[in-house]
């Protein structure tokens, strides 16, 4: 089986980082981290592995690159793949205002 590398940018980290200040405030530190804990491992178990197997994001149609999605309970998870690596772009969820 072919094995990617998950990698998240500065934009998807930020906007991780903007979940975690609002789960704080709304569940507290025990739930935010076990759910940030959680997000990371499905999303780097489920892309290492088989990342073509989620759809392309409606995004994708916009400039033309092949921008697929993972949705992840309230959240997606939007990215691309080139070669051996998965490129998490954005998280969009709803403390991301989006």
């Amino acid at each position: 089986m072919k094995r990617y590398k998950v990698e998240f940018s500065e934009s998807a980290e930020a906007e991780l980082r903007a979940s975690i200040e609002w789960g704080m405030a709304e569940w507290g530190a025990d739930a935010t981290f076990k759910w940030a804990r959680e997000l990371r491992t499905m999303t780097i178990k489920l892309l290492g592995s088989f990342p073509e197997s989620q759809p392309l994001a409606p995004e994708s149609e916009v400039d033309g690159n092949e921008i697929r999605q993972l949705v992840v309970g309230r959240y997606r998870l939007l990215y691309n793949i080139e070669g051996k690596v998965v490129n998490i772009l954005l998280l969009r969820g709803p403390s991301t205002g989006r």
